[in-house]
């Protein structure tokens, strides 16, 4: 039957309107007159919409020389899962090389066999084959085939298989559970030879609503190829994202490969102790250099920080924070703490300076949303607020943390001028990489 009138027709069955890509592959291609002109090798999308429409059908001929050519999908008469036929003469078939446009989509070339993001359960797939809708005289992309049955579909042995399965165990879920994946999740991953960039299919906002850490892991699955095309592609937020959330290794990888200027906007938008992390492991003479591509203030800041020991509270702090003196009011704290552009999420806590920069006190955004604007933010401080010096060893961060339950603590100086503030999830980080440093120790000295 023919796949383009199945769905005008009563009582089809919707599993009768979709067609597996692998089961048009190699079809025979006839003319308007019915002689045969070569056999079906890919077909063309427009990718330009959520689910992707047919466009063009490219005919493959020979064996050893083999040539092709691109039919626009209007000059498709039928198609269904034995032939093709055309509504033109095959002296209209220009056959030459294969159509190199990268500029358009492919089934066979650009999501056949490939690795694609699914922005869905935030991993990185394989396509073992494409299931297609048929709609309004075209075939749209509506699911990809990631499971075991669309290998063995491709390999021709799909009901050869079905037939052992359900001999030896009738209720697999091998026969029942079909493993397709909604084409809106599905970020294909084609690098453009020119500008060594990714085509974004989907929006910028569906990575950004993936979490930090699992956008990271996506990242790490890719080949490094697709990691730097996927990463010049991106908007500056799914940067920062990613940057910020990778090794080391594939941090530096990843610079060597952008220019001054994308560096700089990159390392200008990540939190100062990211940075400072990332700056540090860097050979002195390259950090020199990326120094002095970052904004002038900022890259103060930046040394200062990497003037301290990685393994203290100077090291480990951020100096993105909130502060206000004593005598500010609330409805003024309200106001200008809406106005504030952070690099990554800010700790609940509003230190409270003298006009020196002395620490004083804190509060948090709980006591402010709950005072009467028009006092001082002082009246609303902590009865005693705990602090950490430059040079205070992560442990005993992490016990005053562990005491009072604090998300964020002040570090200050031996004037006790506020520097910056070390959060939870730096100290998290650390005693995670110094815990498996130690299980590693462990299971060597068990194994010798």
């Amino acid at each position: 039957m023919n796949i383009f009138n199945q769905t005008f027709q009563k009582n089809i069955s919707p599993a009768k309107m979709f067609v597996f890509f692998s089961r048009l592959m190699d079809k025979p291609v006839f003319d308007k007159d019915g002689a045969e002109v070569g056999e079906i090798y890919d077909i063309v999308v427009k990718p330009s919409q959520v689910y992707p429409l047919s466009d063009g059908l490219i005919i493959r001929k020979g064996f050893s020389g083999r040539k092709y050519a691109l039919v626009g999908w209007q000059d498709i008469e039928r198609l269904d899962k034995h032939e093709a036929r055309l509504r033109i003469d095959k002296s209209r078939l220009n056959f030459g090389k294969i159509p190199e446009e990268k500029r358009e989509m492919t089934l066979r070339r650009d999501i056949l066999d490939q690795q694609v993001v699914d922005t869905h359960e935030h991993k990185v797939i394989r396509v073992n084959d494409i299931q297609l809708l048929a709609v309004d005289q075209a075939l749209m992309i509506a699911h990809v085939d990631i499971g075991t049955r669309g290998i063995f579909r491709r390999l021709g042995f799909e009901k050869s298989i079905d037939l052992i399965v359900k001999f030896l165990k009738p209720k697999a879920h091998y026969l029942t559970n079909e493993c397709l994946i909604s084409w809106k999740y599905i970020q294909p991953l084609t690098i453009n030879p020119v500008s060594m960039t990714i085509k974004i299919d989907v929006p910028q906002k569906n990575l950004a609503n993936i979490p930090a850490a699992d956008l990271g892991d996506i990242f790490l699955d890719l080949n490094i190829n697709h990691q730097i095309a996927l990463f010049k592609s991106l908007n500056l937020a799914n940067k920062t994202k990613i940057f910020t959330n990778i090794d080391f290794k594939t941090q530096h990888s990843i610079l060597d490969e952008l220019s001054d200027l994308e560096i700089s906007e990159l390392l200008n938008n990540i939190p100062p102790d990211e940075a400072t992390d990332f700056l540090e492991k860097l050979p002195r003479e390259k950090t020199k250099h990326v120094l002095s591509l970052i904004e002038n203030k900022y890259s103060k800041r930046l040394s200062q920080l990497l003037g301290y020991s990685g393994d203290s509270a100077g090291g480990l702090m951020t100096t993105e924070y909130i502060a206000f003196t004593k005598d500010t009011s609330i409805q003024t704290v309200l106001d200008r703490i809406r106005e504030f552009k952070f690099k990554s999420e800010p700790a609940q806590f509003i230190y409270i300076i003298d006009e020196t920069h002395h620490l004083i006190s804190a509060t948090n955004f709980r006591r402010l949303i709950l005072a009467n604007p028009q006092e001082p933010i002082l009246n609303y401080a902590f009865p005693k607020t705990y602090f950490v010096h430059l040079d205070s060893s992560i442990k005993e961060v992490a016990y005053l943390m562990e005491k009072y339950k604090y998300f964020a603590i002040p570090v200050v100086d031996e004037e006790n001028v506020l520097q910056g503030i070390v959060t939870v999830d730096d100290i998290l980080s650390q005693l995670i990489a110094f815990a498996w440093r130690r299980l590693k120790k462990i299971k060597i000295f068990q194994n010798t």
